[in-house]
């Protein structure tokens, strides 16, 4: 954990003590009675002034005893920093200035360690008045960012680490003993004071994780990286502030076609590429990571990304982002030997570790434990400058990693505890959001701190907490970033506080309102407990439903009238705000017809009116956030406003039915159609050549041959049981469309992962041409279809529907 420790809050002793008289003389108890009371009197009165000296004494040698740095917007002390000082030490320097002028009104001036050593200084680092003082500090313990905060007579020395050390030190004095906080790049809490004065203080910490990184674009700021201590790869950190935990260009993560691309080798060289059921594969493949060539090139391709990074720290050579790992002789008997997949990587990762070593020997080789490489290795160990880091996507997200029951949080903490009896450097790859929601409410803030710490206690050095890094105000993000940068600084600061200073600071008279709804939320996930994953959407998280959503409503209302007053904070309010809109607006939008008055006798269907004031306002609010994405990769807000278009712009709709067709004897299913090709969009399928042709029961992918580079075209009719309003539903990795008649019902088209769209027409009883177009690229395969329409909830289209 942090070193931290506890300033000297001088109170002294009280030396005035008095013992009560008591007379205990029965003859003369009515008599003394009434002398007593007034003696008590007396004395308590006595007593009284006695101790309001001692407590006036107390106060004014604590007064004394403090340095008074500024006071009535003057001060006379002086900030000293040596002439040759580190960038970031006078970027701090400048910093405490500004902040103690704001706090103060008065500035300190910053003067040079040639100066002769004042009677009232705020010494910064090692410089020539730190020499003087004569105060022993071990800079080599401290590192390159820890630091020491000491009084030293009317002196303040702060020093650290060139790096950072002395930064670091500056802005820990700032907001561990003078309470500034910075919430957001905009929004901060700084103090005001007629009169600045310290306690004594002895404040030695150096922070427990080399690497501390929340990955959310809210935190990507260069000040308030800096000013929150954290060295995130991703902040905007040049070298004023401190640098940062720097990765190779193009090195880091998912870099194994980067150093051995299969376009350049795959046709001379198959053999560098996974070996699968006997097949070398080009598409969706990994290394062959025994083999010496491949190996050779690895390094070759390291050693090169160094001599052109020489500022880097961190060069990755890590799997790509998908399975397929070699099934060849050599890297499955070193497998099995290990009893892990992750065997040949890290011998490969070895190899390469060894031989950059020579040339590069204060750099290190990072490497995943990722899915198929997590479990580690029987006897095979990470050297000395490999990093190891280790991710969790598969676990619950809602319970802390060390105590949740779920299977695949106890498989992943017996893999962290064993990699922490092998690794030398294990990092983390934690995950803290939904990837296919940003939006969606993520009810594990209660495990953030309980995370770090389970990965601190098991020797993890560096944590990349991943969020939305996609676009800005995801779900409660800058209130996730700063909590989590609170705890990957100091994993035992108080997690309530983290939650509640951030809510005042930002939200503050709302702040109470906001607090009981991130209450109810975590509150029904333990209770209940609940468990849900980094995909979970509002249409599948069990800990939405209408009750919950009902009383988060009257808790964001509450909120938005408390902070009425003020437009900026009313803003803020309605940006947090927009998680629990987007649940309404997505349970509604894959509900279906919920957010429509369907008339199906007149074929009118008329978009509720509070439900499109509620789509109305979401995304002006997210527009005026810059909320660009609702998921990781597919869905950007454009994208998903279309899905509303035809409710936006019409938002009252009278259909002309389309009429039913004759068929003479229908035989059951459908006629399909099977294409082998790289297809990225749909073609005109009716004019190539098919591989195969058949009868399909439904809209079955099973037909096709193999599981990427296909297509298929499926014909026949939908029997449509009644007139009325249908919604038609489809879902596809990668495109897809629907046709009922020659009309487009659903464009899904492109490539893409499981994506669903819908479409509504009115349809009379009867036979109905349909038509389903798709085609699969690579990665993963999905096609589903389905419908709802009069007295029918969303369902799939059974095959008793269908002939052809």
């Amino acid at each position: 954990m942090a070193s931290r420790s506890t300033p000297e809050m001088p109170f002294p002793r009280c030396s005035c003590y008095h013992k009560p008289y008591l007379n205990n003389h029965h003859a003369m108890e009515g008599r003394i009675m009434a002398r007593s009371i007034g003696f008590a009197a007396a004395l308590l009165a006595a007593f009284g002034i006695l101790l309001s000296g001692c407590a006036t004494l107390r106060a004014r040698e604590e007064r004394a005893r403090k340095m008074v740095i500024a006071e009535d917007g003057t001060s006379t002390y002086a900030i000293v920093v040596a002439e040759d000082a580190s960038p970031s030490t006078r970027h701090g320097a400048q910093e405490l200035q500004r902040f103690l002028g704001e706090m103060t009104g008065a500035t300190l001036p910053i003067i040079p360690d040639t100066a002769s050593l004042g009677a009232h200084e705020i010494v910064l680092g090692n410089n020539a008045h730190l020499e003087q003082l004569g105060v022993d500090i071990d800079f080599e313990a401290l590192g390159d960012e820890g630091y020491v905060i000491r009084t030293v007579g009317d002196r303040l020395v702060i020093a650290g680490g060139d790096l950072r050390g002395t930064m670091y030190g500056i802005y820990g004095l700032l907001e561990d003993h003078l309470g500034c906080r910075w919430f957001t790049p905009e929004v901060n809490r700084i103090p005001k004071h007629d009169a600045l004065r310290l306690p004594s203080l002895n404040d030695r910490q150096v922070p427990v994780l080399e690497y501390r990184e929340p990955f959310t674009i809210d935190c990507f700021d260069g000040d308030w990286c800096a000013r929150n201590r954290m060295n995130s790869s991703s902040g905007r950190l040049d070298e004023q502030r401190g640098g940062k935990v720097r990765f190779g260009a193009g090195m880091f993560v998912h870099t194994f076609d980067r150093l051995v691309p299969p376009d350049t080798y795959f046709e001379e060289h198959p053999e560098y590429f996974s070996e699968i059921g006997g097949q070398r594969i080009k598409d969706h493949t990994q290394l062959c990571c025994t083999n010496e060539d491949v190996i050779r090139l690895c390094t070759e391709g390291t050693l090169a990304a160094m001599r052109a990074d020489p500022e880097a720290f961190v060069f990755s050579v890590s799997q790509n982002d998908w399975g397929n790992y070699c099934q060849c002789e050599r890297c499955q008997a070193l497998a099995q030997h290990e009893e892990s997949q992750m065997a040949p990587v890290l011998h490969l990762v070895n190899r390469v570790a060894e031989a950059v070593e020579g040339e590069f020997p204060g750099k290190a080789i990072e490497t995943l434990a990722y899915q198929w490489t997590r479990k580690p290795c029987r006897t095979m160990r990470p050297r000395h400058n490999v990093i190891v880091r280790l991710c969790s996507i598969e676990c619950c997200f809602m319970h802390p990693l060390a105590t949740c029951d779920m299977p695949a949080n106890q498989s992943f903490r017996r893999d962290t505890e064993a990699w922490a009896r092998m690794a030398d450097r294990l990092w983390v790859w934690n995950y803290v959001t939904s990837f296919r929601h940003f939006l969606v409410p993520f009810p594990n803030l209660h495990v953030r701190r309980a995370n770090i710490r389970f990965f601190v206690e098991n020797n993890v050095t560096g944590i990349f907490e991943q969020d939305n890094y996609r676009s800005l105000n995801g779900e409660l993000s800058a209130l996730n970033g700063y909590i989590t940068a609170k705890f990957l600084w100091n994993p035992d600061y108080d997690e309530n506080l983290a939650i509640d200073e951030f809510l005042e600071g930002v939200y503050g008279e709302a702040a109470k309102p906001i607090r009981k709804y991130i209450d109810l939320l975590h509150t029904k996930v333990v209770k209940e407990n609940i468990h849900a994953n980094i995909w979970v959407g509002p249409a599948d998280a069990s800990y939405l439903d209408d009750a919950i959503l009902a009383k988060a409503d009257r808790l964001w209302d509450k909120a938005e009238e408390r902070a009425a007053d003020q437009p900026e904070v009313l803003e803020r309010v309605k940006i947090a705000r927009l998680c629990v809109e987007y649940a309404h607006i997505e349970r509604a939008r894959v509900a279906g017809s919920s957010p429509y008055r369907v008339d199906h006798k007149a074929f009118r269907v008329e978009a509720a009116p509070p439900f499109l004031a509620r789509v109305r306002s979401f995304f002006d609010v997210a527009r005026k956030a810059n909320v660009t994405w609702i998921d990781e990769w597919r869905m950007t807000l454009d994208a998903y406003e279309d899905y509303f278009r035809e409710m936006l712009d019409n938002p009252v709709q009278i259909f002309a039915p389309l009429e039913p067709v004759e068929v003479l004897n229908p035989k059951p299913g459908l006629a399909y159609a099977y294409y082998e090709g790289e297809f990225d969009i749909l073609l005109d399928f009716g004019v190539l050549e098919p591989v195969a042709e058949g009868r399909a029961k439904g809209f079955d992918r099973d037909v096709r041959q193999r599981t990427e580079h296909y297509a298929l075209r499926f014909n026949g009719y939908i029997e449509v049981p009644r007139d009325g309003i249908y919604t038609f539903y489809l879902k596809s990795d990668d495109g897809a469309r629907l046709y009922i008649g020659d009309r487009v019902v659903v464009d899904n088209d492109g490539v893409h992962g499981a994506l669903e769209k819908s479409g509504v027409l009115a349809l009379r009883a009867g036979l109905h041409p349909v038509t389903v177009t798709y085609f699969e690229l690579t990665g993963g395969e999905a096609l589903e279809v389905m419908y709802e329409g009069p007295g029918v909830a969303k369902r799939w289209i059974s095959a008793d529907m269908l002939s052809h």
